[in-house]
């Protein structure tokens, strides 16, 4: 703070004039931190260490300064680190001090004297501020910016020599006063855990009736969560909005969408007769596509187990069906999809994303595969780690991971300290349409 004060007013250029009122030079007056004694005694001394003009500036006293205590407050709470770490930090409270400066000014002209008094008594008609930050050593995240206030006591007393030797020279000094309204801080500050979750219920009540309306539990109530964990509200496919499933991949039709007669010959298989008696299967394909009212587990894109031009096998993890069942097959091959997809995750809470994981139901996917520990709410998750852009505190960008030899549900799942959340549900597919968003693996 001192510092500060010296810099607000260490910039005081003053004039040297002849009779004729011609500007002959300019001086830059120096300001020393040390009593007016110790600077009169370097002025006097064999060194001469000390030019006039000169301003001196000291510390006169420091006081705990009660007009701005209003109660036991407990400091406050900021973002910060600890270590490389981001974390809450709690910051003790600091003691408000009022720092009495003394400043003399020495001269040996009247008009040099005429001039600094000047160049800050106009400005400090009632006070001055000075700004400087809460100090680094708390490891708050930004700067925290503290205005204090800098009184003038409205004072000068001036002395000038009366009684001088021979070959002393003439030394005119003026001595004033000023009142920093600092503040004191303690040495340590107290590192916290994060807040991850806020829970918050909002209770309707008749404001006639009061409180006790709530005892019988009958008043409605919404529940509202602040979290700390990303969210995600939408997600892009090669630069397309999903609000379904999508394929990454591509299935080559060989055989065009034929009604068929579902049949399990027990777990784990799964046979399909073609109805039409003038169709017949494509036996050169490598896989099936199943759709129509089987079970989940049943429909889907399958590799060809066996295929005749009237019957195709494949494996399924399903129980028998009890019957047969109609639906939809076709049969073909698979192409990879292209690499360098780019994916984009849009929601809040992703700036603090440490990975993003992709994760699917086919392990035979992954080229590695890390496990996440559990968070406050969640339970622990695992998936392959991927490279990601966080863009801002909405937006994460990354590429979709070149995957190959294999079928299978991907979602993309970003995590921090405070949670994870999936791409599968977003809040975009359940408020308009309650479908998923995996993406599918076909190569």
């Amino acid at each position: 703070m001192v510092t500060q004060f010296i810099a607000a007013f260490d910039d005081i250029v003053i004039g040297r004039y002849n009779k004729n009122r011609d500007e002959l030079d300019k001086i830059n007056v120096r300001y020393v931190y040390a009593p007016k004694e110790r600077v009169m005694y370097d002025i006097i001394n064999e060194n001469k260490t000390i030019t006039l003009p000169a301003v001196a500036v000291s510390i006169k006293s420091v006081a705990r300064d009660t007009s701005r205590v209003f109660n036991k407050l407990d400091g406050f709470y900021y973002s910060g680190t600890s270590g490389e770490e981001r974390t809450s930090r709690h910051v003790k409270p600091p003691v408000p001090v009022n720092i009495n400066l003394g400043v003399s000014i020495l001269t040996r002209y009247q008009t040099d004297m005429d001039q600094i008094l000047s160049n800050f008594i106009p400005f400090s008609n009632p006070y001055v501020v000075i700004s400087w930050k809460v100090p680094k050593d708390f490891n708050l995240s930004t700067d925290q910016e503290i205005r204090s206030e800098v009184l003038w006591d409205g004072n000068v007393g001036l002395n000038y020599p009366t009684e001088l030797n021979a070959s002393a020279k003439a030394r005119i000094t003026a001595d004033t006063s000023f009142t920093i309204k600092g503040w004191m801080f303690k040495d340590v500050d107290d590192p916290v855990g994060n807040i991850f979750y806020i829970d918050q219920n909002f209770n309707a009540v008749d404001i006639i009736s009061g409180y006790e309306s709530m005892e019988n539990e009958n008043s409605p109530t919404e529940s509202f969560e602040l979290s700390g964990s990303p969210h995600i509200t939408d997600i892009f496919y090669n630069s397309v909005k999903l609000f379904n499933d999508t394929e990454h991949g591509s299935f080559n039709i060989l055989t065009n969408k034929e009604s068929g007669l579902f049949t399990s010959a027990g777990t784990g298989t799964a046979n399909i007769e073609l109805i039409s008696e003038s169709s017949n299967y494509d036996t050169s394909a490598t896989h099936v596509r199943v759709s129509g009212s089987l079970p989940a587990v049943y429909r889907g894109i399958f590799p060809v187990n066996s295929i005749t031009a009237d019957d195709v096998a494949y494996s399924a993890d399903g129980q028998s069906s009890g019957g047969p069942v109609g639906c939809f097959v076709e049969v073909g091959t698979l192409s990879t999809a292209p690499s360098g997809i780019n994916i984009i995750l849009n929601g809040t809470g992703f700036a603090n994303t440490e990975t993003v994981l992709f994760s699917s139901n086919n392990s035979s996917l992954y080229t590695s595969l890390t496990s996440l520990s559990a968070t406050t709410r969640q339970p622990a998750i695992s998936g392959q780690s991927i490279p990601f852009t966080i863009v801002n505190d909405n937006t994460i960008t990354f590429l979709m991971p070149d995957i190959s030899g294999g079928i299978g549900d991907v979602i993309f799942i970003p995590y921090n300290k405070a949670g994870y959340s999936f791409s599968d549900s977003t809040l975009e597919t359940e408020t308009f349409s309650g479908n998923s968003t995996f993406i599918k693996i076909i190569s």
